[in-house]
């Protein structure tokens, strides 16, 4: 019940039925409107008798209603005895009018047919199970050695009481029949029922006020669990409405005559809504108005017709007179309290339907961990809300290593309450809170802390993972960044030269050949390879860091980059929104792309082109650079798009494809390859963002995530 977390022992969680609670709402409350209908047809004085008949009819009609929602929305034990108690009530309710009209055409002295023992005992079952057995089933917890006892003695009792008015042998031995259907027809029994069965409901008073106090206790232990107080309340109201039965012996005195029907429907206040709450917990979907609405009607009623009835007999015997002045007063106490019951019921209904305040902080601290710019803003905001809803006088996140991620307020002077942050069973941080002055913060405030505690711990673990990801990618930058510088050193000082040389020396030894020589077609064709061999490492040394791209930008750097294609019979045509573009918009995007930024894109659409040029057998090809500004912040958008035979189905991502997405990967964006326009050729989209940092390895972490 109202459990935080714990695996649910007590029955399954699944789906609930909606068939079995369809036919226990139409049972219940079809056995409801039967006694209702027999009730009309009997026409028997009121009397107190029937208030028990209000009772019974009471339970078909509230508890049906229960069961057959909790039914509908999940499987659980409680629901049947519910069920159990919605349909006891409904037969005895239906038997007693029949009864009633028996003993119209019957006479009054005739003996009461066996089927009428179901007036007194078909309500047991289930009266009896929600006082000795629903308090302990609504726990999610596994139920301790003490509580099985507990419900076994329930079930020991129930099953005793049932048994002892099935045998009673009433009315024999004065008449030859008996009432119950298994009479023990014994002297000495005959003598015993009586005290029997009321040590029997004694026992029944003194474990459904231990049970009471069980979920007073939990609820102590547990102050987020909702529904267990309003279930101790109804347990225990249940439980004194026996109470007449065990002291006096030949029936509770005129003046309390009407207790024990009275207090019963006064439970029905409390029980039901409690199993509402803690049985179905966060399943309340879609109903919660409703049940709150219908609480609050049925309090305040409850409480008006009290308060009116007990305002009339004090003013009655305070005031001389035959009553008129008291009952004008009492209207007028009873009109002008309405409207404060009203607000203080509703706030408790909505406390018990909707939880404690910190459902409110929750949802507001955790709408910042989604919607802020960053760890940092998240925890800034998170700080801010827990001050507003707890009221406290500071709030400070630390990290695991005691670093100040957020605060706000000043902690001198008061008495700070420290909250650990775990993640995966892992301490991630230190929540410190203090009261404001001159206040503390209770036991509530510190459960509600507990609450909100996972959601700022994993802002905490956020906040770390990004940090520790811009520290390692910033050293993966470096590093890349060094080693390209050494490869272009390599590439541009050694392995060049080195090519040159071998080049002029094959010309040299052509040289030294005769003209005639075979072997001078084989040295010219040797130089003219190592020639383009030459060429090759020299475009690769600058595509590795193009001094174009540091001093002009990457608009200039690609036009630069294209042309070497061009010389080799490739057109290709660029088109960048940054040309004619204004201080802002999609052309001041691609116009200050930074620089780490603009190295990868360039990288990108050098492989791009070099995989047209190498393998697509185009004629064409088009590079667009297109700046947008989305509401998750400015992005660069770069295609590709030849006229070649393009890719088809059965082509395999070889080195260089898979070297586009690491690099699309690393800035947190994307790369990707469709058909071009008409189906022809190919077309690659590299989209990346263009924010800063903390939000560019933020896209990061959500794309690993």
């Amino acid at each position: 019940m109202g459990g935080t977390g714990a695996t649910a022992r007590w029955g399954t969680d699944g789906g609930g039925h909606p068939v079995p609670a369809v036919g226990v709402l139409v049972v219940t409350w079809g056995l409801a409107v039967a006694a209702l209908t027999l009730m009309g047809l009997a026409g028997a004085p009121w009397d107190s008798t029937q208030w028990y008949f209000v009772v019974d009819t009471a339970d078909a009609l509230v508890y049906g209603l229960v069961a057959a929602v909790v039914l509908s929305r999940r499987r659980h034990p409680v629901a049947w005895l519910v069920a159990l108690t919605a349909l006891g009530g409904g037969v005895a309710a239906v038997t007693a009018q029949l009864v009633v009209l028996r003993a119209k055409d019957a006479g009054p002295d005739a003996l009461p047919p066996t089927w009428s023992i179901l007036q007194g005992t078909a309500w047991v079952p289930g009266t009896l199970a929600l006082v000795l057995i629903v308090p302990y089933l609504v726990s999610e917890r596994a139920a301790s050695r003490a509580v099985r006892a507990a419900i076994g003695g329930g079930i020991l009792l129930i099953v005793g009481l049932l048994a002892v008015r099935l045998t009673d042998p009433w009315p024999w031995p004065e008449a030859a029949g008996s009432y119950a259907p298994l009479p023990v027809r014994d002297a000495d029994w005959a003598r015993q029922v009586e005290p029997v069965q009321r040590t029997l409901i004694g026992a029944v008073v003194v474990l459904g006020l231990g049970a009471a106090a069980h979920a007073a206790r939990r609820r102590w232990r547990e102050p987020s669990a909702r529904g267990l107080g309003w279930l101790a309340i109804g347990t225990a109201l249940v439980a004194v409405t026996f109470l007449p039965l065990v002291v006096w012996e030949d029936g509770a005195p005129a003046s309390l005559e009407l207790f024990t029907p009275l207090t019963h429907l006064a439970s029905q206040a409390f029980f039901p809504a409690a199993v509402l709450v803690a049985v179905l917990r966060q399943r309340l979907w879609g109903i919660d108005l409703v049940v709150s609405r219908a609480l609050v009607w049925w309090l305040l009623t409850g409480t008006i017709v009290a308060g009116y009835f007990g305002t009339v007999a004090v003013l009655g015997l305070l005031l001389p007179g035959e009553g008129a002045l008291g009952r004008v007063l009492a209207t007028a106490a009873t009109a002008a309290g309405i409207q404060p019951a009203r607000g203080w019921l509703q706030r408790r209904v909505d406390r018990l339907v909707h939880g404690e305040a910190a459902a409110g902080a929750i949802g507001r601290v955790g709408r910042h961990l989604g919607s802020a710019a960053g760890p940092q803003e998240a925890l800034t905001g998170m700080a801010e809300s827990m001050a507003a809803s707890f009221n406290l006088g500071s709030v400070q996140v630390l990290d695991e290593d005691g670093e100040t991620l957020a605060a706000l307020g000043d902690p001198a002077g008061a008495q700070p309450v420290t909250v650990p942050l775990v993640v995966r069973q892992r301490a991630a941080g230190t929540l410190v809170v203090t009261a404001r002055p001159g206040e503390r913060l209770d036991r509530r405030a510190r459960t509600a802390l507990d609450e909100v505690a996972p959601i700022v711990a994993t802002a905490v673990h956020l906040a770390a993972v990004t940090r520790a990801l811009r520290e390692s990618r910033g050293r993966l930058a470096a590093a890349r960044d060094d080693e390209r510088r050494a490869l272009r050193r390599e590439l541009h000082d050694q392995l060049g030269p080195a090519l040159a040389g071998i080049g002029l020396g094959l010309a040299a030894a052509r040289n030294l050949l005769p003209d005639d020589s075979p072997a001078g077609p084989l040295l010219t064709r040797l130089r003219t390879e190592v020639d383009a061999r030459v060429d090759e490492v020299r475009v690769l040394a600058r595509g590795l860091v193009p001094p174009v791209l540091a001093e002009l930008g990457l608009v200039p750097a690609v036009r630069e980059l294209v042309m070497r294609y061009e010389a080799d019979g490739l057109q290709v045509v660029v088109h960048a929104d940054a040309e004619g573009a204004g201080a802002e918009g999609p052309g001041a995007a691609v116009r200050d792309v930074p620089q780490e930024v603009a190295g990868a894109v360039y990288a990108v659409v050098a492989e791009a082109l070099r995989n047209v040029s190498r393998h697509a057998r185009a004629r064409t090809c088009t590079v667009t650079l297109a700046g947008l500004a989305p509401g998750t912040g400015p992005r660069l958008t770069v295609s590709v798009e030849d006229d070649g035979r393009g890719m088809g189905p059965g082509v395999r991502a070889g080195v260089g494809t898979q070297s586009l997405r690491e690099r699309a990967e690393t800035l947190g964006g994307t790369v990707t390859w469709q058909p071009g326009e008409g189906g022809r050729g190919t077309r690659v989209v590299l989209d990346v963002p263009l924010a800063g940092d903390g939000e560019r390895e933020e896209e990061v972490i959500r794309r690993v995530l």
